[in-house]
């Protein structure tokens, strides 16, 4: 079940994401406590008091260290980042993944976690992937995750449709069948919120079909298959498929739209598996791969919720034990299954497929899928996404064709990924 992620990266390149706390770093209590100030948005898509019940364990294993959650959604965690590391007051660890952290490293924001290992004697064999910027670690990846194709099974049956589309036109008919405005249904979600960037909405459709918007880590977007994937969006927005409001949309409202019945299709990680249960225990979904142009889907999206030291922190190494007690391989099996992601430990195996015919059917698109992180490795990463939001704002509203769009992307991905 385990996929090995190697990411080194050089000076050119590299990443991570969200973070972002709003303080200094953590405290030092009168009785010689440290409180650590963890900012994440894993409490946010967790289950209720999975994420306090972990810090309350290793509290009650750690005397001495308390630990202080600062949690927002995935985007406001991203809105955070930027202002947090600029004035040095970044949480003493910060949830990140790849799209920023060679920019975060750049700032000089985040600290040497190569140095942390090796006086803890900690061994980064251990783990799937040991993300580097010139030899140096930055970044432990906790989880990884997959983003696969969430549908309402009442949605499609009462349209009319059986099966779940495997083809652009397999979904573009299906979109026209359960689009109902009048009810406030449509068939999807596109947040391409240009404050905000994040997500795979757009991207999923083009690496399903085995295409990219890289080649050999220089941008590649003249191309006959940009133009199809760009026409296909824009006539997805055009026949009126798309829940309105996409250019401000931020990501927990697409969960939201799709946790309420409103959307008979979402693209999204595993994570989200377990809060739409909670939330609605009525609604009857199923997962599948996203389609592809011609069936064969062959690309899955993939993430990773990682973590980082602030270098503005005052308790390096009280923030590296948590973060080593997090990828211990039981905790890590334990915070893999309560998410729905791979785990980070080499060793650690998540239990939730065992049982469950909605997790089985993930981890078999997950199985037969390559695991696509085309942003995850590049300076800027968060800037080229929110280019192509930008770039995807200006087709859609008609401001711009397929063939500018094109030229815009690539003119811009050139100069970013040419220094």
């Amino acid at each position: 079940m385990h996929r090995r992620f190697v990411t080194l990266i050089t000076a050119g390149a590299a990443a991570a994401l969200v973070l972002s706390g709003c303080s200094a770093g953590g405290t030092s209590g009168g009785d010689g406590d440290v409180t650590l100030d963890f900012s994440q948005w894993w409490e946010v898509e967790l289950s209720p008091g999975v994420m306090r019940g972990l810090m309350d364990r290793f509290e009650e294993e750690h005397p001495g260290i308390k630990v202080n959650l600062i949690s927002n959604p995935y985007s406001a965690t991203v809105d955070l980042q930027t202002s947090a590391a600029a004035t040095g007051t970044l949480a003493d660890i910060v949830a990140i993944n790849g799209a920023s952290v060679y920019d975060l490293q750049d700032q000089g924001a985040i600290a040497d976690l190569s140095a942390l290992m090796a006086d803890a004697d900690f061994d980064p064999a251990q783990l799937v992937s040991n993300d580097q910027i010139d030899g140096v670690t930055y970044m432990v990846r906790a989880l990884n995750f997959a983003y696969p194709m969430y549908y309402n099974t009442d949605l499609l049956e009462a349209a009319g449709i059986d099966t779940p589309p495997t083809t652009w036109d397999e979904f573009d008919a299906a979109a026209a069948a359960v689009t109902d405005p009048d009810k406030n249904v449509y068939a999807w979600s596109l947040p391409i919120n240009v404050q905000s960037p994040a997500g795979f909405d757009s991207q999923s459709w083009l690496w399903s079909s085995g295409d990219r918007m890289l080649n050999d880590r220089q941008a590649n977007f003249e191309t006959p298959e940009i133009a199809e994937w760009l026409e296909f969006l824009k006539g997805q927005y055009d026949g009126g498929y798309v829940t309105p409001g996409a250019f401000t949309q931020q990501e927990q409202q697409k969960v939201e739209e799709f946790t309420a019945g409103r959307n008979a299709f979402m693209i999204g990680s595993l994570a989200h598996i377990a809060g739409i249960r909670e939330s609605n225990p009525d609604l009857n979904f199923s997962i599948a791969s996203v389609p592809a142009k011609a069936g064969e889907s062959s690309g899955i999206a993939g993430a990773s919720w990682g973590l980082g030291i602030a270098e503005n922190s005052e308790h390096k190494d009280a923030a590296w034990e948590l973060i080593q007690w997090l990828v211990s391989e039981d905790i890590n099996s334990e915070l893999a299954t309560e998410a729905t992601g791979f785990p980070g430990n080499i060793d650690a195996v998540p239990g939730f497929v065992d049982g469950d015919e909605l997790y089985q059917a993930a981890f078999d698109v997950y199985s037969n899928s390559e695991f696509v992180t085309e942003l995850e490795g590049l300076p800027r990463a968060l800037d080229l996404n929110r280019n192509l939001n930008e770039n995807l704002v200006r087709l859609l509203q008609g401001d711009a064709d397929v063939a500018q769009t094109q030229e815009s992307l690539q003119t811009y991905w050139t100069d970013v990924l040419s220094k």
